[in-house]
């Protein structure tokens, strides 16, 4: 009995830009983030998504913030599996180089806050996942490990396969955020504040690519297209295709709290879990793959956050911060149950200093390391979507324009480690030949920001 071989198989996981932050959330959610990343326990206007209940001890007036940034990422799956040495334009190697470039050209934030005597209220506007695409011009191991197996089936009537692999991904996850921040106690030399509030997300994925012109070599003979070509217990396709956008909607509360006391800043939130549930709108799907199918649901929830930050001002004119982000990617929900690879959840240190060089100028610099879990032989990465053990070095500066409006300019590169992963049947398709991919990436990010008191 024939069974059909799906060579598409499952493009679905190809997460796009992931700028700064847990494995499922961007924290970059304000240009200062970029100059000085530990951000949770500092007052200002960029406080309506990092330190909500902060605003309530801001001046009276309208605080307003529209920040730039732009991403430039590069990705690299390095994979080795035996049947790669049967591409006709690679003949013999077994080791393939696949790049994926990701480039976001215009990241944009907003940050307000309304003051009056004890109370605060606020909004913020940002990209808490995604904000960009990726393009891989020459496919991915996973992907062409699928066209070798009708040479390994063919008992040698075949000795070469070649075709056309390419695909891009945009992933878009944007929030809207309400905050209502109050002081509870108001001291000379103690303050105590607290918020609530609500956060809106959007989540949109696009997926578009496929294999094309599939072609077999019969031995010692020439290439015909794959559908063309009698290979026992297998059923070939011509051209396969995926052309999906999915989209999702959810609502998230967050608590938080801020005390200060003589020369330290402390707060902490809380940012609930938010289910998520994406729904797809399908134009092709002949990659006989049911999870692009038209009105097909997955989940892709947008994981629990608790977030603190101390803030320390040594002297009138420099400061030190340092923060702590725990993200609760295991307790979150995802398709095919992909957090239950993961051996821990993800966490975060950040630290940070600010000098005042003079009245106008203030320099900054900062650092953040992320630590997460792949679980056992690093099951939860895969060629198609993988994350990474880094640590982030981050500087800028901001200068007064005047006594109301500030400008901020900022540099922030990621360095991630490598990864390995082993597998003993690398195709997945039973032919039970071990391979290995190893992952690399390179991320680099600008930001400017322009910040007025009204």
């Amino acid at each position: 009995m024939k069974t059909k071989f799906f060579a598409g198989t499952a493009m679905c996981l190809i997460g796009t830009t992931a700028l700064a932050g847990g494995l499922f959330t961007n924290t970059n959610q304000n240009p200062i983030f970029f100059r000085q990343p530990a951000q949770n326990a500092n007052i200002g206007v960029q406080g309506s998504y990092y330190n909500p209940a902060g605003l309530a001890l801001m001046n009276d007036g309208l605080h307003f913030s529209i920040g730039y940034q732009m991403a430039i990422q590069e990705r690299t799956s390095t994979s080795t599996y035996a049947p790669f040495a049967y591409n006709a334009d690679r003949p013999g190697q077994q080791t393939v180089k696949f790049e994926g470039k990701a480039f976001s050209p215009v990241i944009p934030s907003l940050d307000l806050s309304y003051n009056k005597n004890k109370w605060a209220a606020s909004f913020h506007f940002g990209f808490l996942s995604g904000g960009g695409s990726c393009k891989y011009d020459n496919g991915l191991g996973s992907f062409e490990s699928k066209l070798s197996l009708p040479i390994l089936m063919s008992g040698g009537a075949l000795e070469a396969y070649k075709a056309d692999i390419n695909f891009k991904g945009k992933t878009f996850g944007m929030a809207g955020q309400f905050n209502y921040s109050y002081r509870l106690i108001d001291k000379a030399d103690m303050k105590l504040a607290v918020a609530a509030g609500l956060r809106l997300n959007y989540l949109i994925n696009d997926y578009a690519g496929g294999i094309y012109n599939w072609k077999l070599k019969a031995t010692g003979g020439q290439f015909y297209k794959a559908a063309e070509v009698p290979v026992y217990g297998m059923t070939l396709k011509d051209d396969m295709e995926v052309y999906c956008y999915q989209t999702g909607f959810g609502i998230n509360p967050i608590l938080s709290a801020h005390y200060s006391i003589g020369k330290f800043d402390i707060a902490a939130r809380y940012e609930f879990r938010t289910a998520l549930t994406l729904t797809n709108e399908t134009d092709i799907n002949t990659a006989g793959l049911a999870q692009f199918d038209d009105g097909v649901k997955s989940r892709s929830d947008i994981p629990a956050l608790l977030a603190a930050g101390l803030n320390y001002r040594i002297m009138p004119t420099f400061r030190a911060s340092v923060g702590y982000h725990l993200f609760f990617d295991k307790q979150a929900n995802f398709s095919n149950d992909r957090q239950d690879k993961l051996g821990a959840n993800t966490w975060e240190g950040l630290a940070g200093l600010e000098w005042d060089a003079c009245n106008k100028l203030t320099l900054s610099l900062g650092t953040q390391f992320t630590v997460c879990d792949f679980g056992p032989n690093n099951e939860y990465n895969s060629d198609m979507a993988q994350s990474f053990n880094s640590w982030c070095l981050a500087g800028g500066l901001r200068y007064l324009i005047s006594d109301r409006m500030a400008f901020d300019f900022s540099v922030f590169n990621t360095f991630f480690d490598s990864n390995t992963r082993e597998y003993s049947d690398y195709s997945g398709a039973g032919a039970n030949i071990p391979g290995s991919d190893e992952f690399m990436r390179s991320n680099l990010n600008f930001g400017l920001g322009l910040t007025y008191n009204f």
